[in-house]
């Protein structure tokens, strides 16, 4: 019974995650105007200065796995036993990079396709995506369930930023 109600808060704290990302995608908008770039060069630039935050987010979750392996006593990758916080570290790993393998092409395809004055949003999705990241591990260190908030918020803004540079591609 109490796994079926965290499963149940789970769910409910993806929902709230969400609603609170679009929110404040709507709400933080106008705190993000667009960079004073017409040209491709320039709107790749921005693509790319935008990109140092989720591969520092990348190397944080990579120097955490490496640090626990040491700390853990985790010389060998095949036969030593992993203990619980190595396995987060790692699952965390993983997801991260999918996530940024998914954020980092269809953010730069959206700095190549936005409309000028729509350039401000790529600067508010990294943000938001890096704090759904941070929320992510964070969330993964203190128990499973706990990480759903920052995964919805993660997919939330990929979705928003794939589907959009899809769009504006047709």
């Amino acid at each position: 019974m109490a796994a079926d109600r965290r499963l149940t808060l789970a769910i409910a704290a993806n929902g709230v995650a969400v609603a609170v990302t679009v929110v404040l995608m709507v709400a933080l908008a106008p705190l993000f105007p667009p960079p004073a770039v017409a040209d491709l060069a320039g709107r790749l630039g921005l693509a790319a200065r935008l990109s140092v935050w989720p591969a520092l987010v990348l190397l944080l979750v990579i120097l955490a796995v490496i640090a626990t392996r040491g700390l853990c006593r985790l010389f060998n990758p095949i036969d030593d036993p992993e203990t619980r916080v190595y396995r987060v570290c790692q699952r965390a790993l993983s997801n991260t990079v999918e996530q940024t393998l998914l954020f980092l092409p269809g953010l730069t395809a959206l700095c190549a396709l936005l409309p000028l004055q729509s350039l401000g949003f790529p600067a508010l999705f990294t943000l938001l995506f890096v704090v759904g990241r941070v929320l992510f591990w964070t969330g993964y260190i203190l128990h499973p369930f706990a990480r759903a908030p920052g995964m919805a918020m993660t997919l939330t803004v990929n979705m928003v930023v794939v589907g959009w540079a899809v769009l504006l591609a047709l």
